[in-house]
């Protein structure tokens, strides 16, 4: 069920795989682009296949409302490939993300040199030049979330294949780099928990600052193979680990968190700051508390009924006093 506020912040992403095009139905040969120039990738190991339905239940967004802000995602198939698409908005945050979800066994890439994403960047929104596209790397399993990233310029007018090697990625801390580690190296990836996309106002840098020109507004990448590439041929066969369900992750995450995400949910979580987040927006616009109470019970009773819109009013009001 929606509110007013999912209405007004989440549902221009919804609407968005309309309005990009159609993948052709037969994936054709990839090209090869490398932000390093190493062009001589003569075996590649595909880990994430995005033209199989089943794959895209292994992965889980991770946008910015972890940390107070209003971006949204998504990640669906669309014919023979996947769409990662959405709406970055600047206000509380500015970055959208798709990760595997945690593995319940580490996977181990160290016989790679790197990992590569065959993509396209597609005109939607903003050019793609203003936002930053970054790929994560962890290879740690507990919260502490040992996360190593590295930017990326995603191809633009057709499919094409990105390779990242492995020193490429530097150890973050939430959007900043951290300062005097070494790069990521092949045998640190021996126990690797999650690979990520991220698109972002944040630069990697020292200071994590926004990128000069960032614009926010509706993006959209599609996605056809994620995986790893060598220029040696790789010693053993690799199978994919199982992913870690929602239950088990949750029972993985510390006792006191468990103990408070009650009531840091109904406090902080995402309907909350979605709701705030529109609620400055419409007074931005001028609006008054009676026309925003009004636009609310509007749309609860066109989705619900009358009496739901009045407990639904009734909760809402309570949290509010609270």
């Amino acid at each position: 069920e929606k509110s007013s506020c999912d209405l007004m912040l989440f549902g221009p992403a919804i609407a968005l795989l309309h309005s990009v095009p159609r993948a052709p139905r037969t994936p054709g040969a990839a090209l090869t682009a490398s932000i390093l120039g190493l062009a001589d990738v003569s075996y590649r190991s595909v880990l994430y296949d995005f033209s199989q339905p089943d794959q895209l239940e292994e992965w889980e967004r991770i946008d910015d409302v972890i940390m107070g802000g209003v971006s949204s995602s998504r990640l669906v198939v669309d014919g023979s490939s996947a769409l990662f698409e959405g709406r970055l908005r600047s206000d509380g945050g500015g970055f959208c993300g798709q990760r595997m979800r945690l593995l319940a066994e580490p996977l181990d890439l160290s016989a790679a040199d790197g990992v590569f994403v065959d993509c396209e960047a597609l005109s939607v929104g903003a050019e793609p030049s203003k936002r930053v596209w970054k790929m994560a790397i962890r290879t740690k399993q507990d919260r502490g979330e040992v996360v190593y990233q590295a930017a990326f310029k995603p191809p633009t007018g057709g499919r094409a294949t990105v390779n990242l090697p492995f020193d490429a990625f530097r150890l973050v801390r939430g959007p900043r780099l951290v300062p005097g580690v070494p790069p990521l190296s092949a045998a640190q990836t021996n126990e690797t928990y999650q690979i990520s996309l991220v698109v972002s106002k944040f630069e990697v840098s020292e200071t994590g600052a926004a990128l000069p020109g960032f614009e926010e507004g509706l993006f959209a990448m599609r996605l056809h193979e994620l995986g790893t590439f060598s220029t040696r041929p790789p010693p053993f066969s690799r199978s994919m680990p199982r992913a870690l369900s929602e239950r088990e992750q949750a029972k993985a995450a510390p006792p006191l968190l468990r103990l408070l995400r009650p009531l840091l949910g109904l406090v902080f979580g995402e309907p909350t700051r979605r709701r705030r987040a529109a609620t400055r927006l419409l007074e931005a616009r001028g609006s008054s508390r009676l026309q925003r109470a009004r636009l609310g019970w509007a749309w609860r009773a066109a989705a619900g009924g009358p009496l739901v819109a009045a407990r639904k009013t009734a909760a809402l009001g309570l949290k509010d006093a609270g």
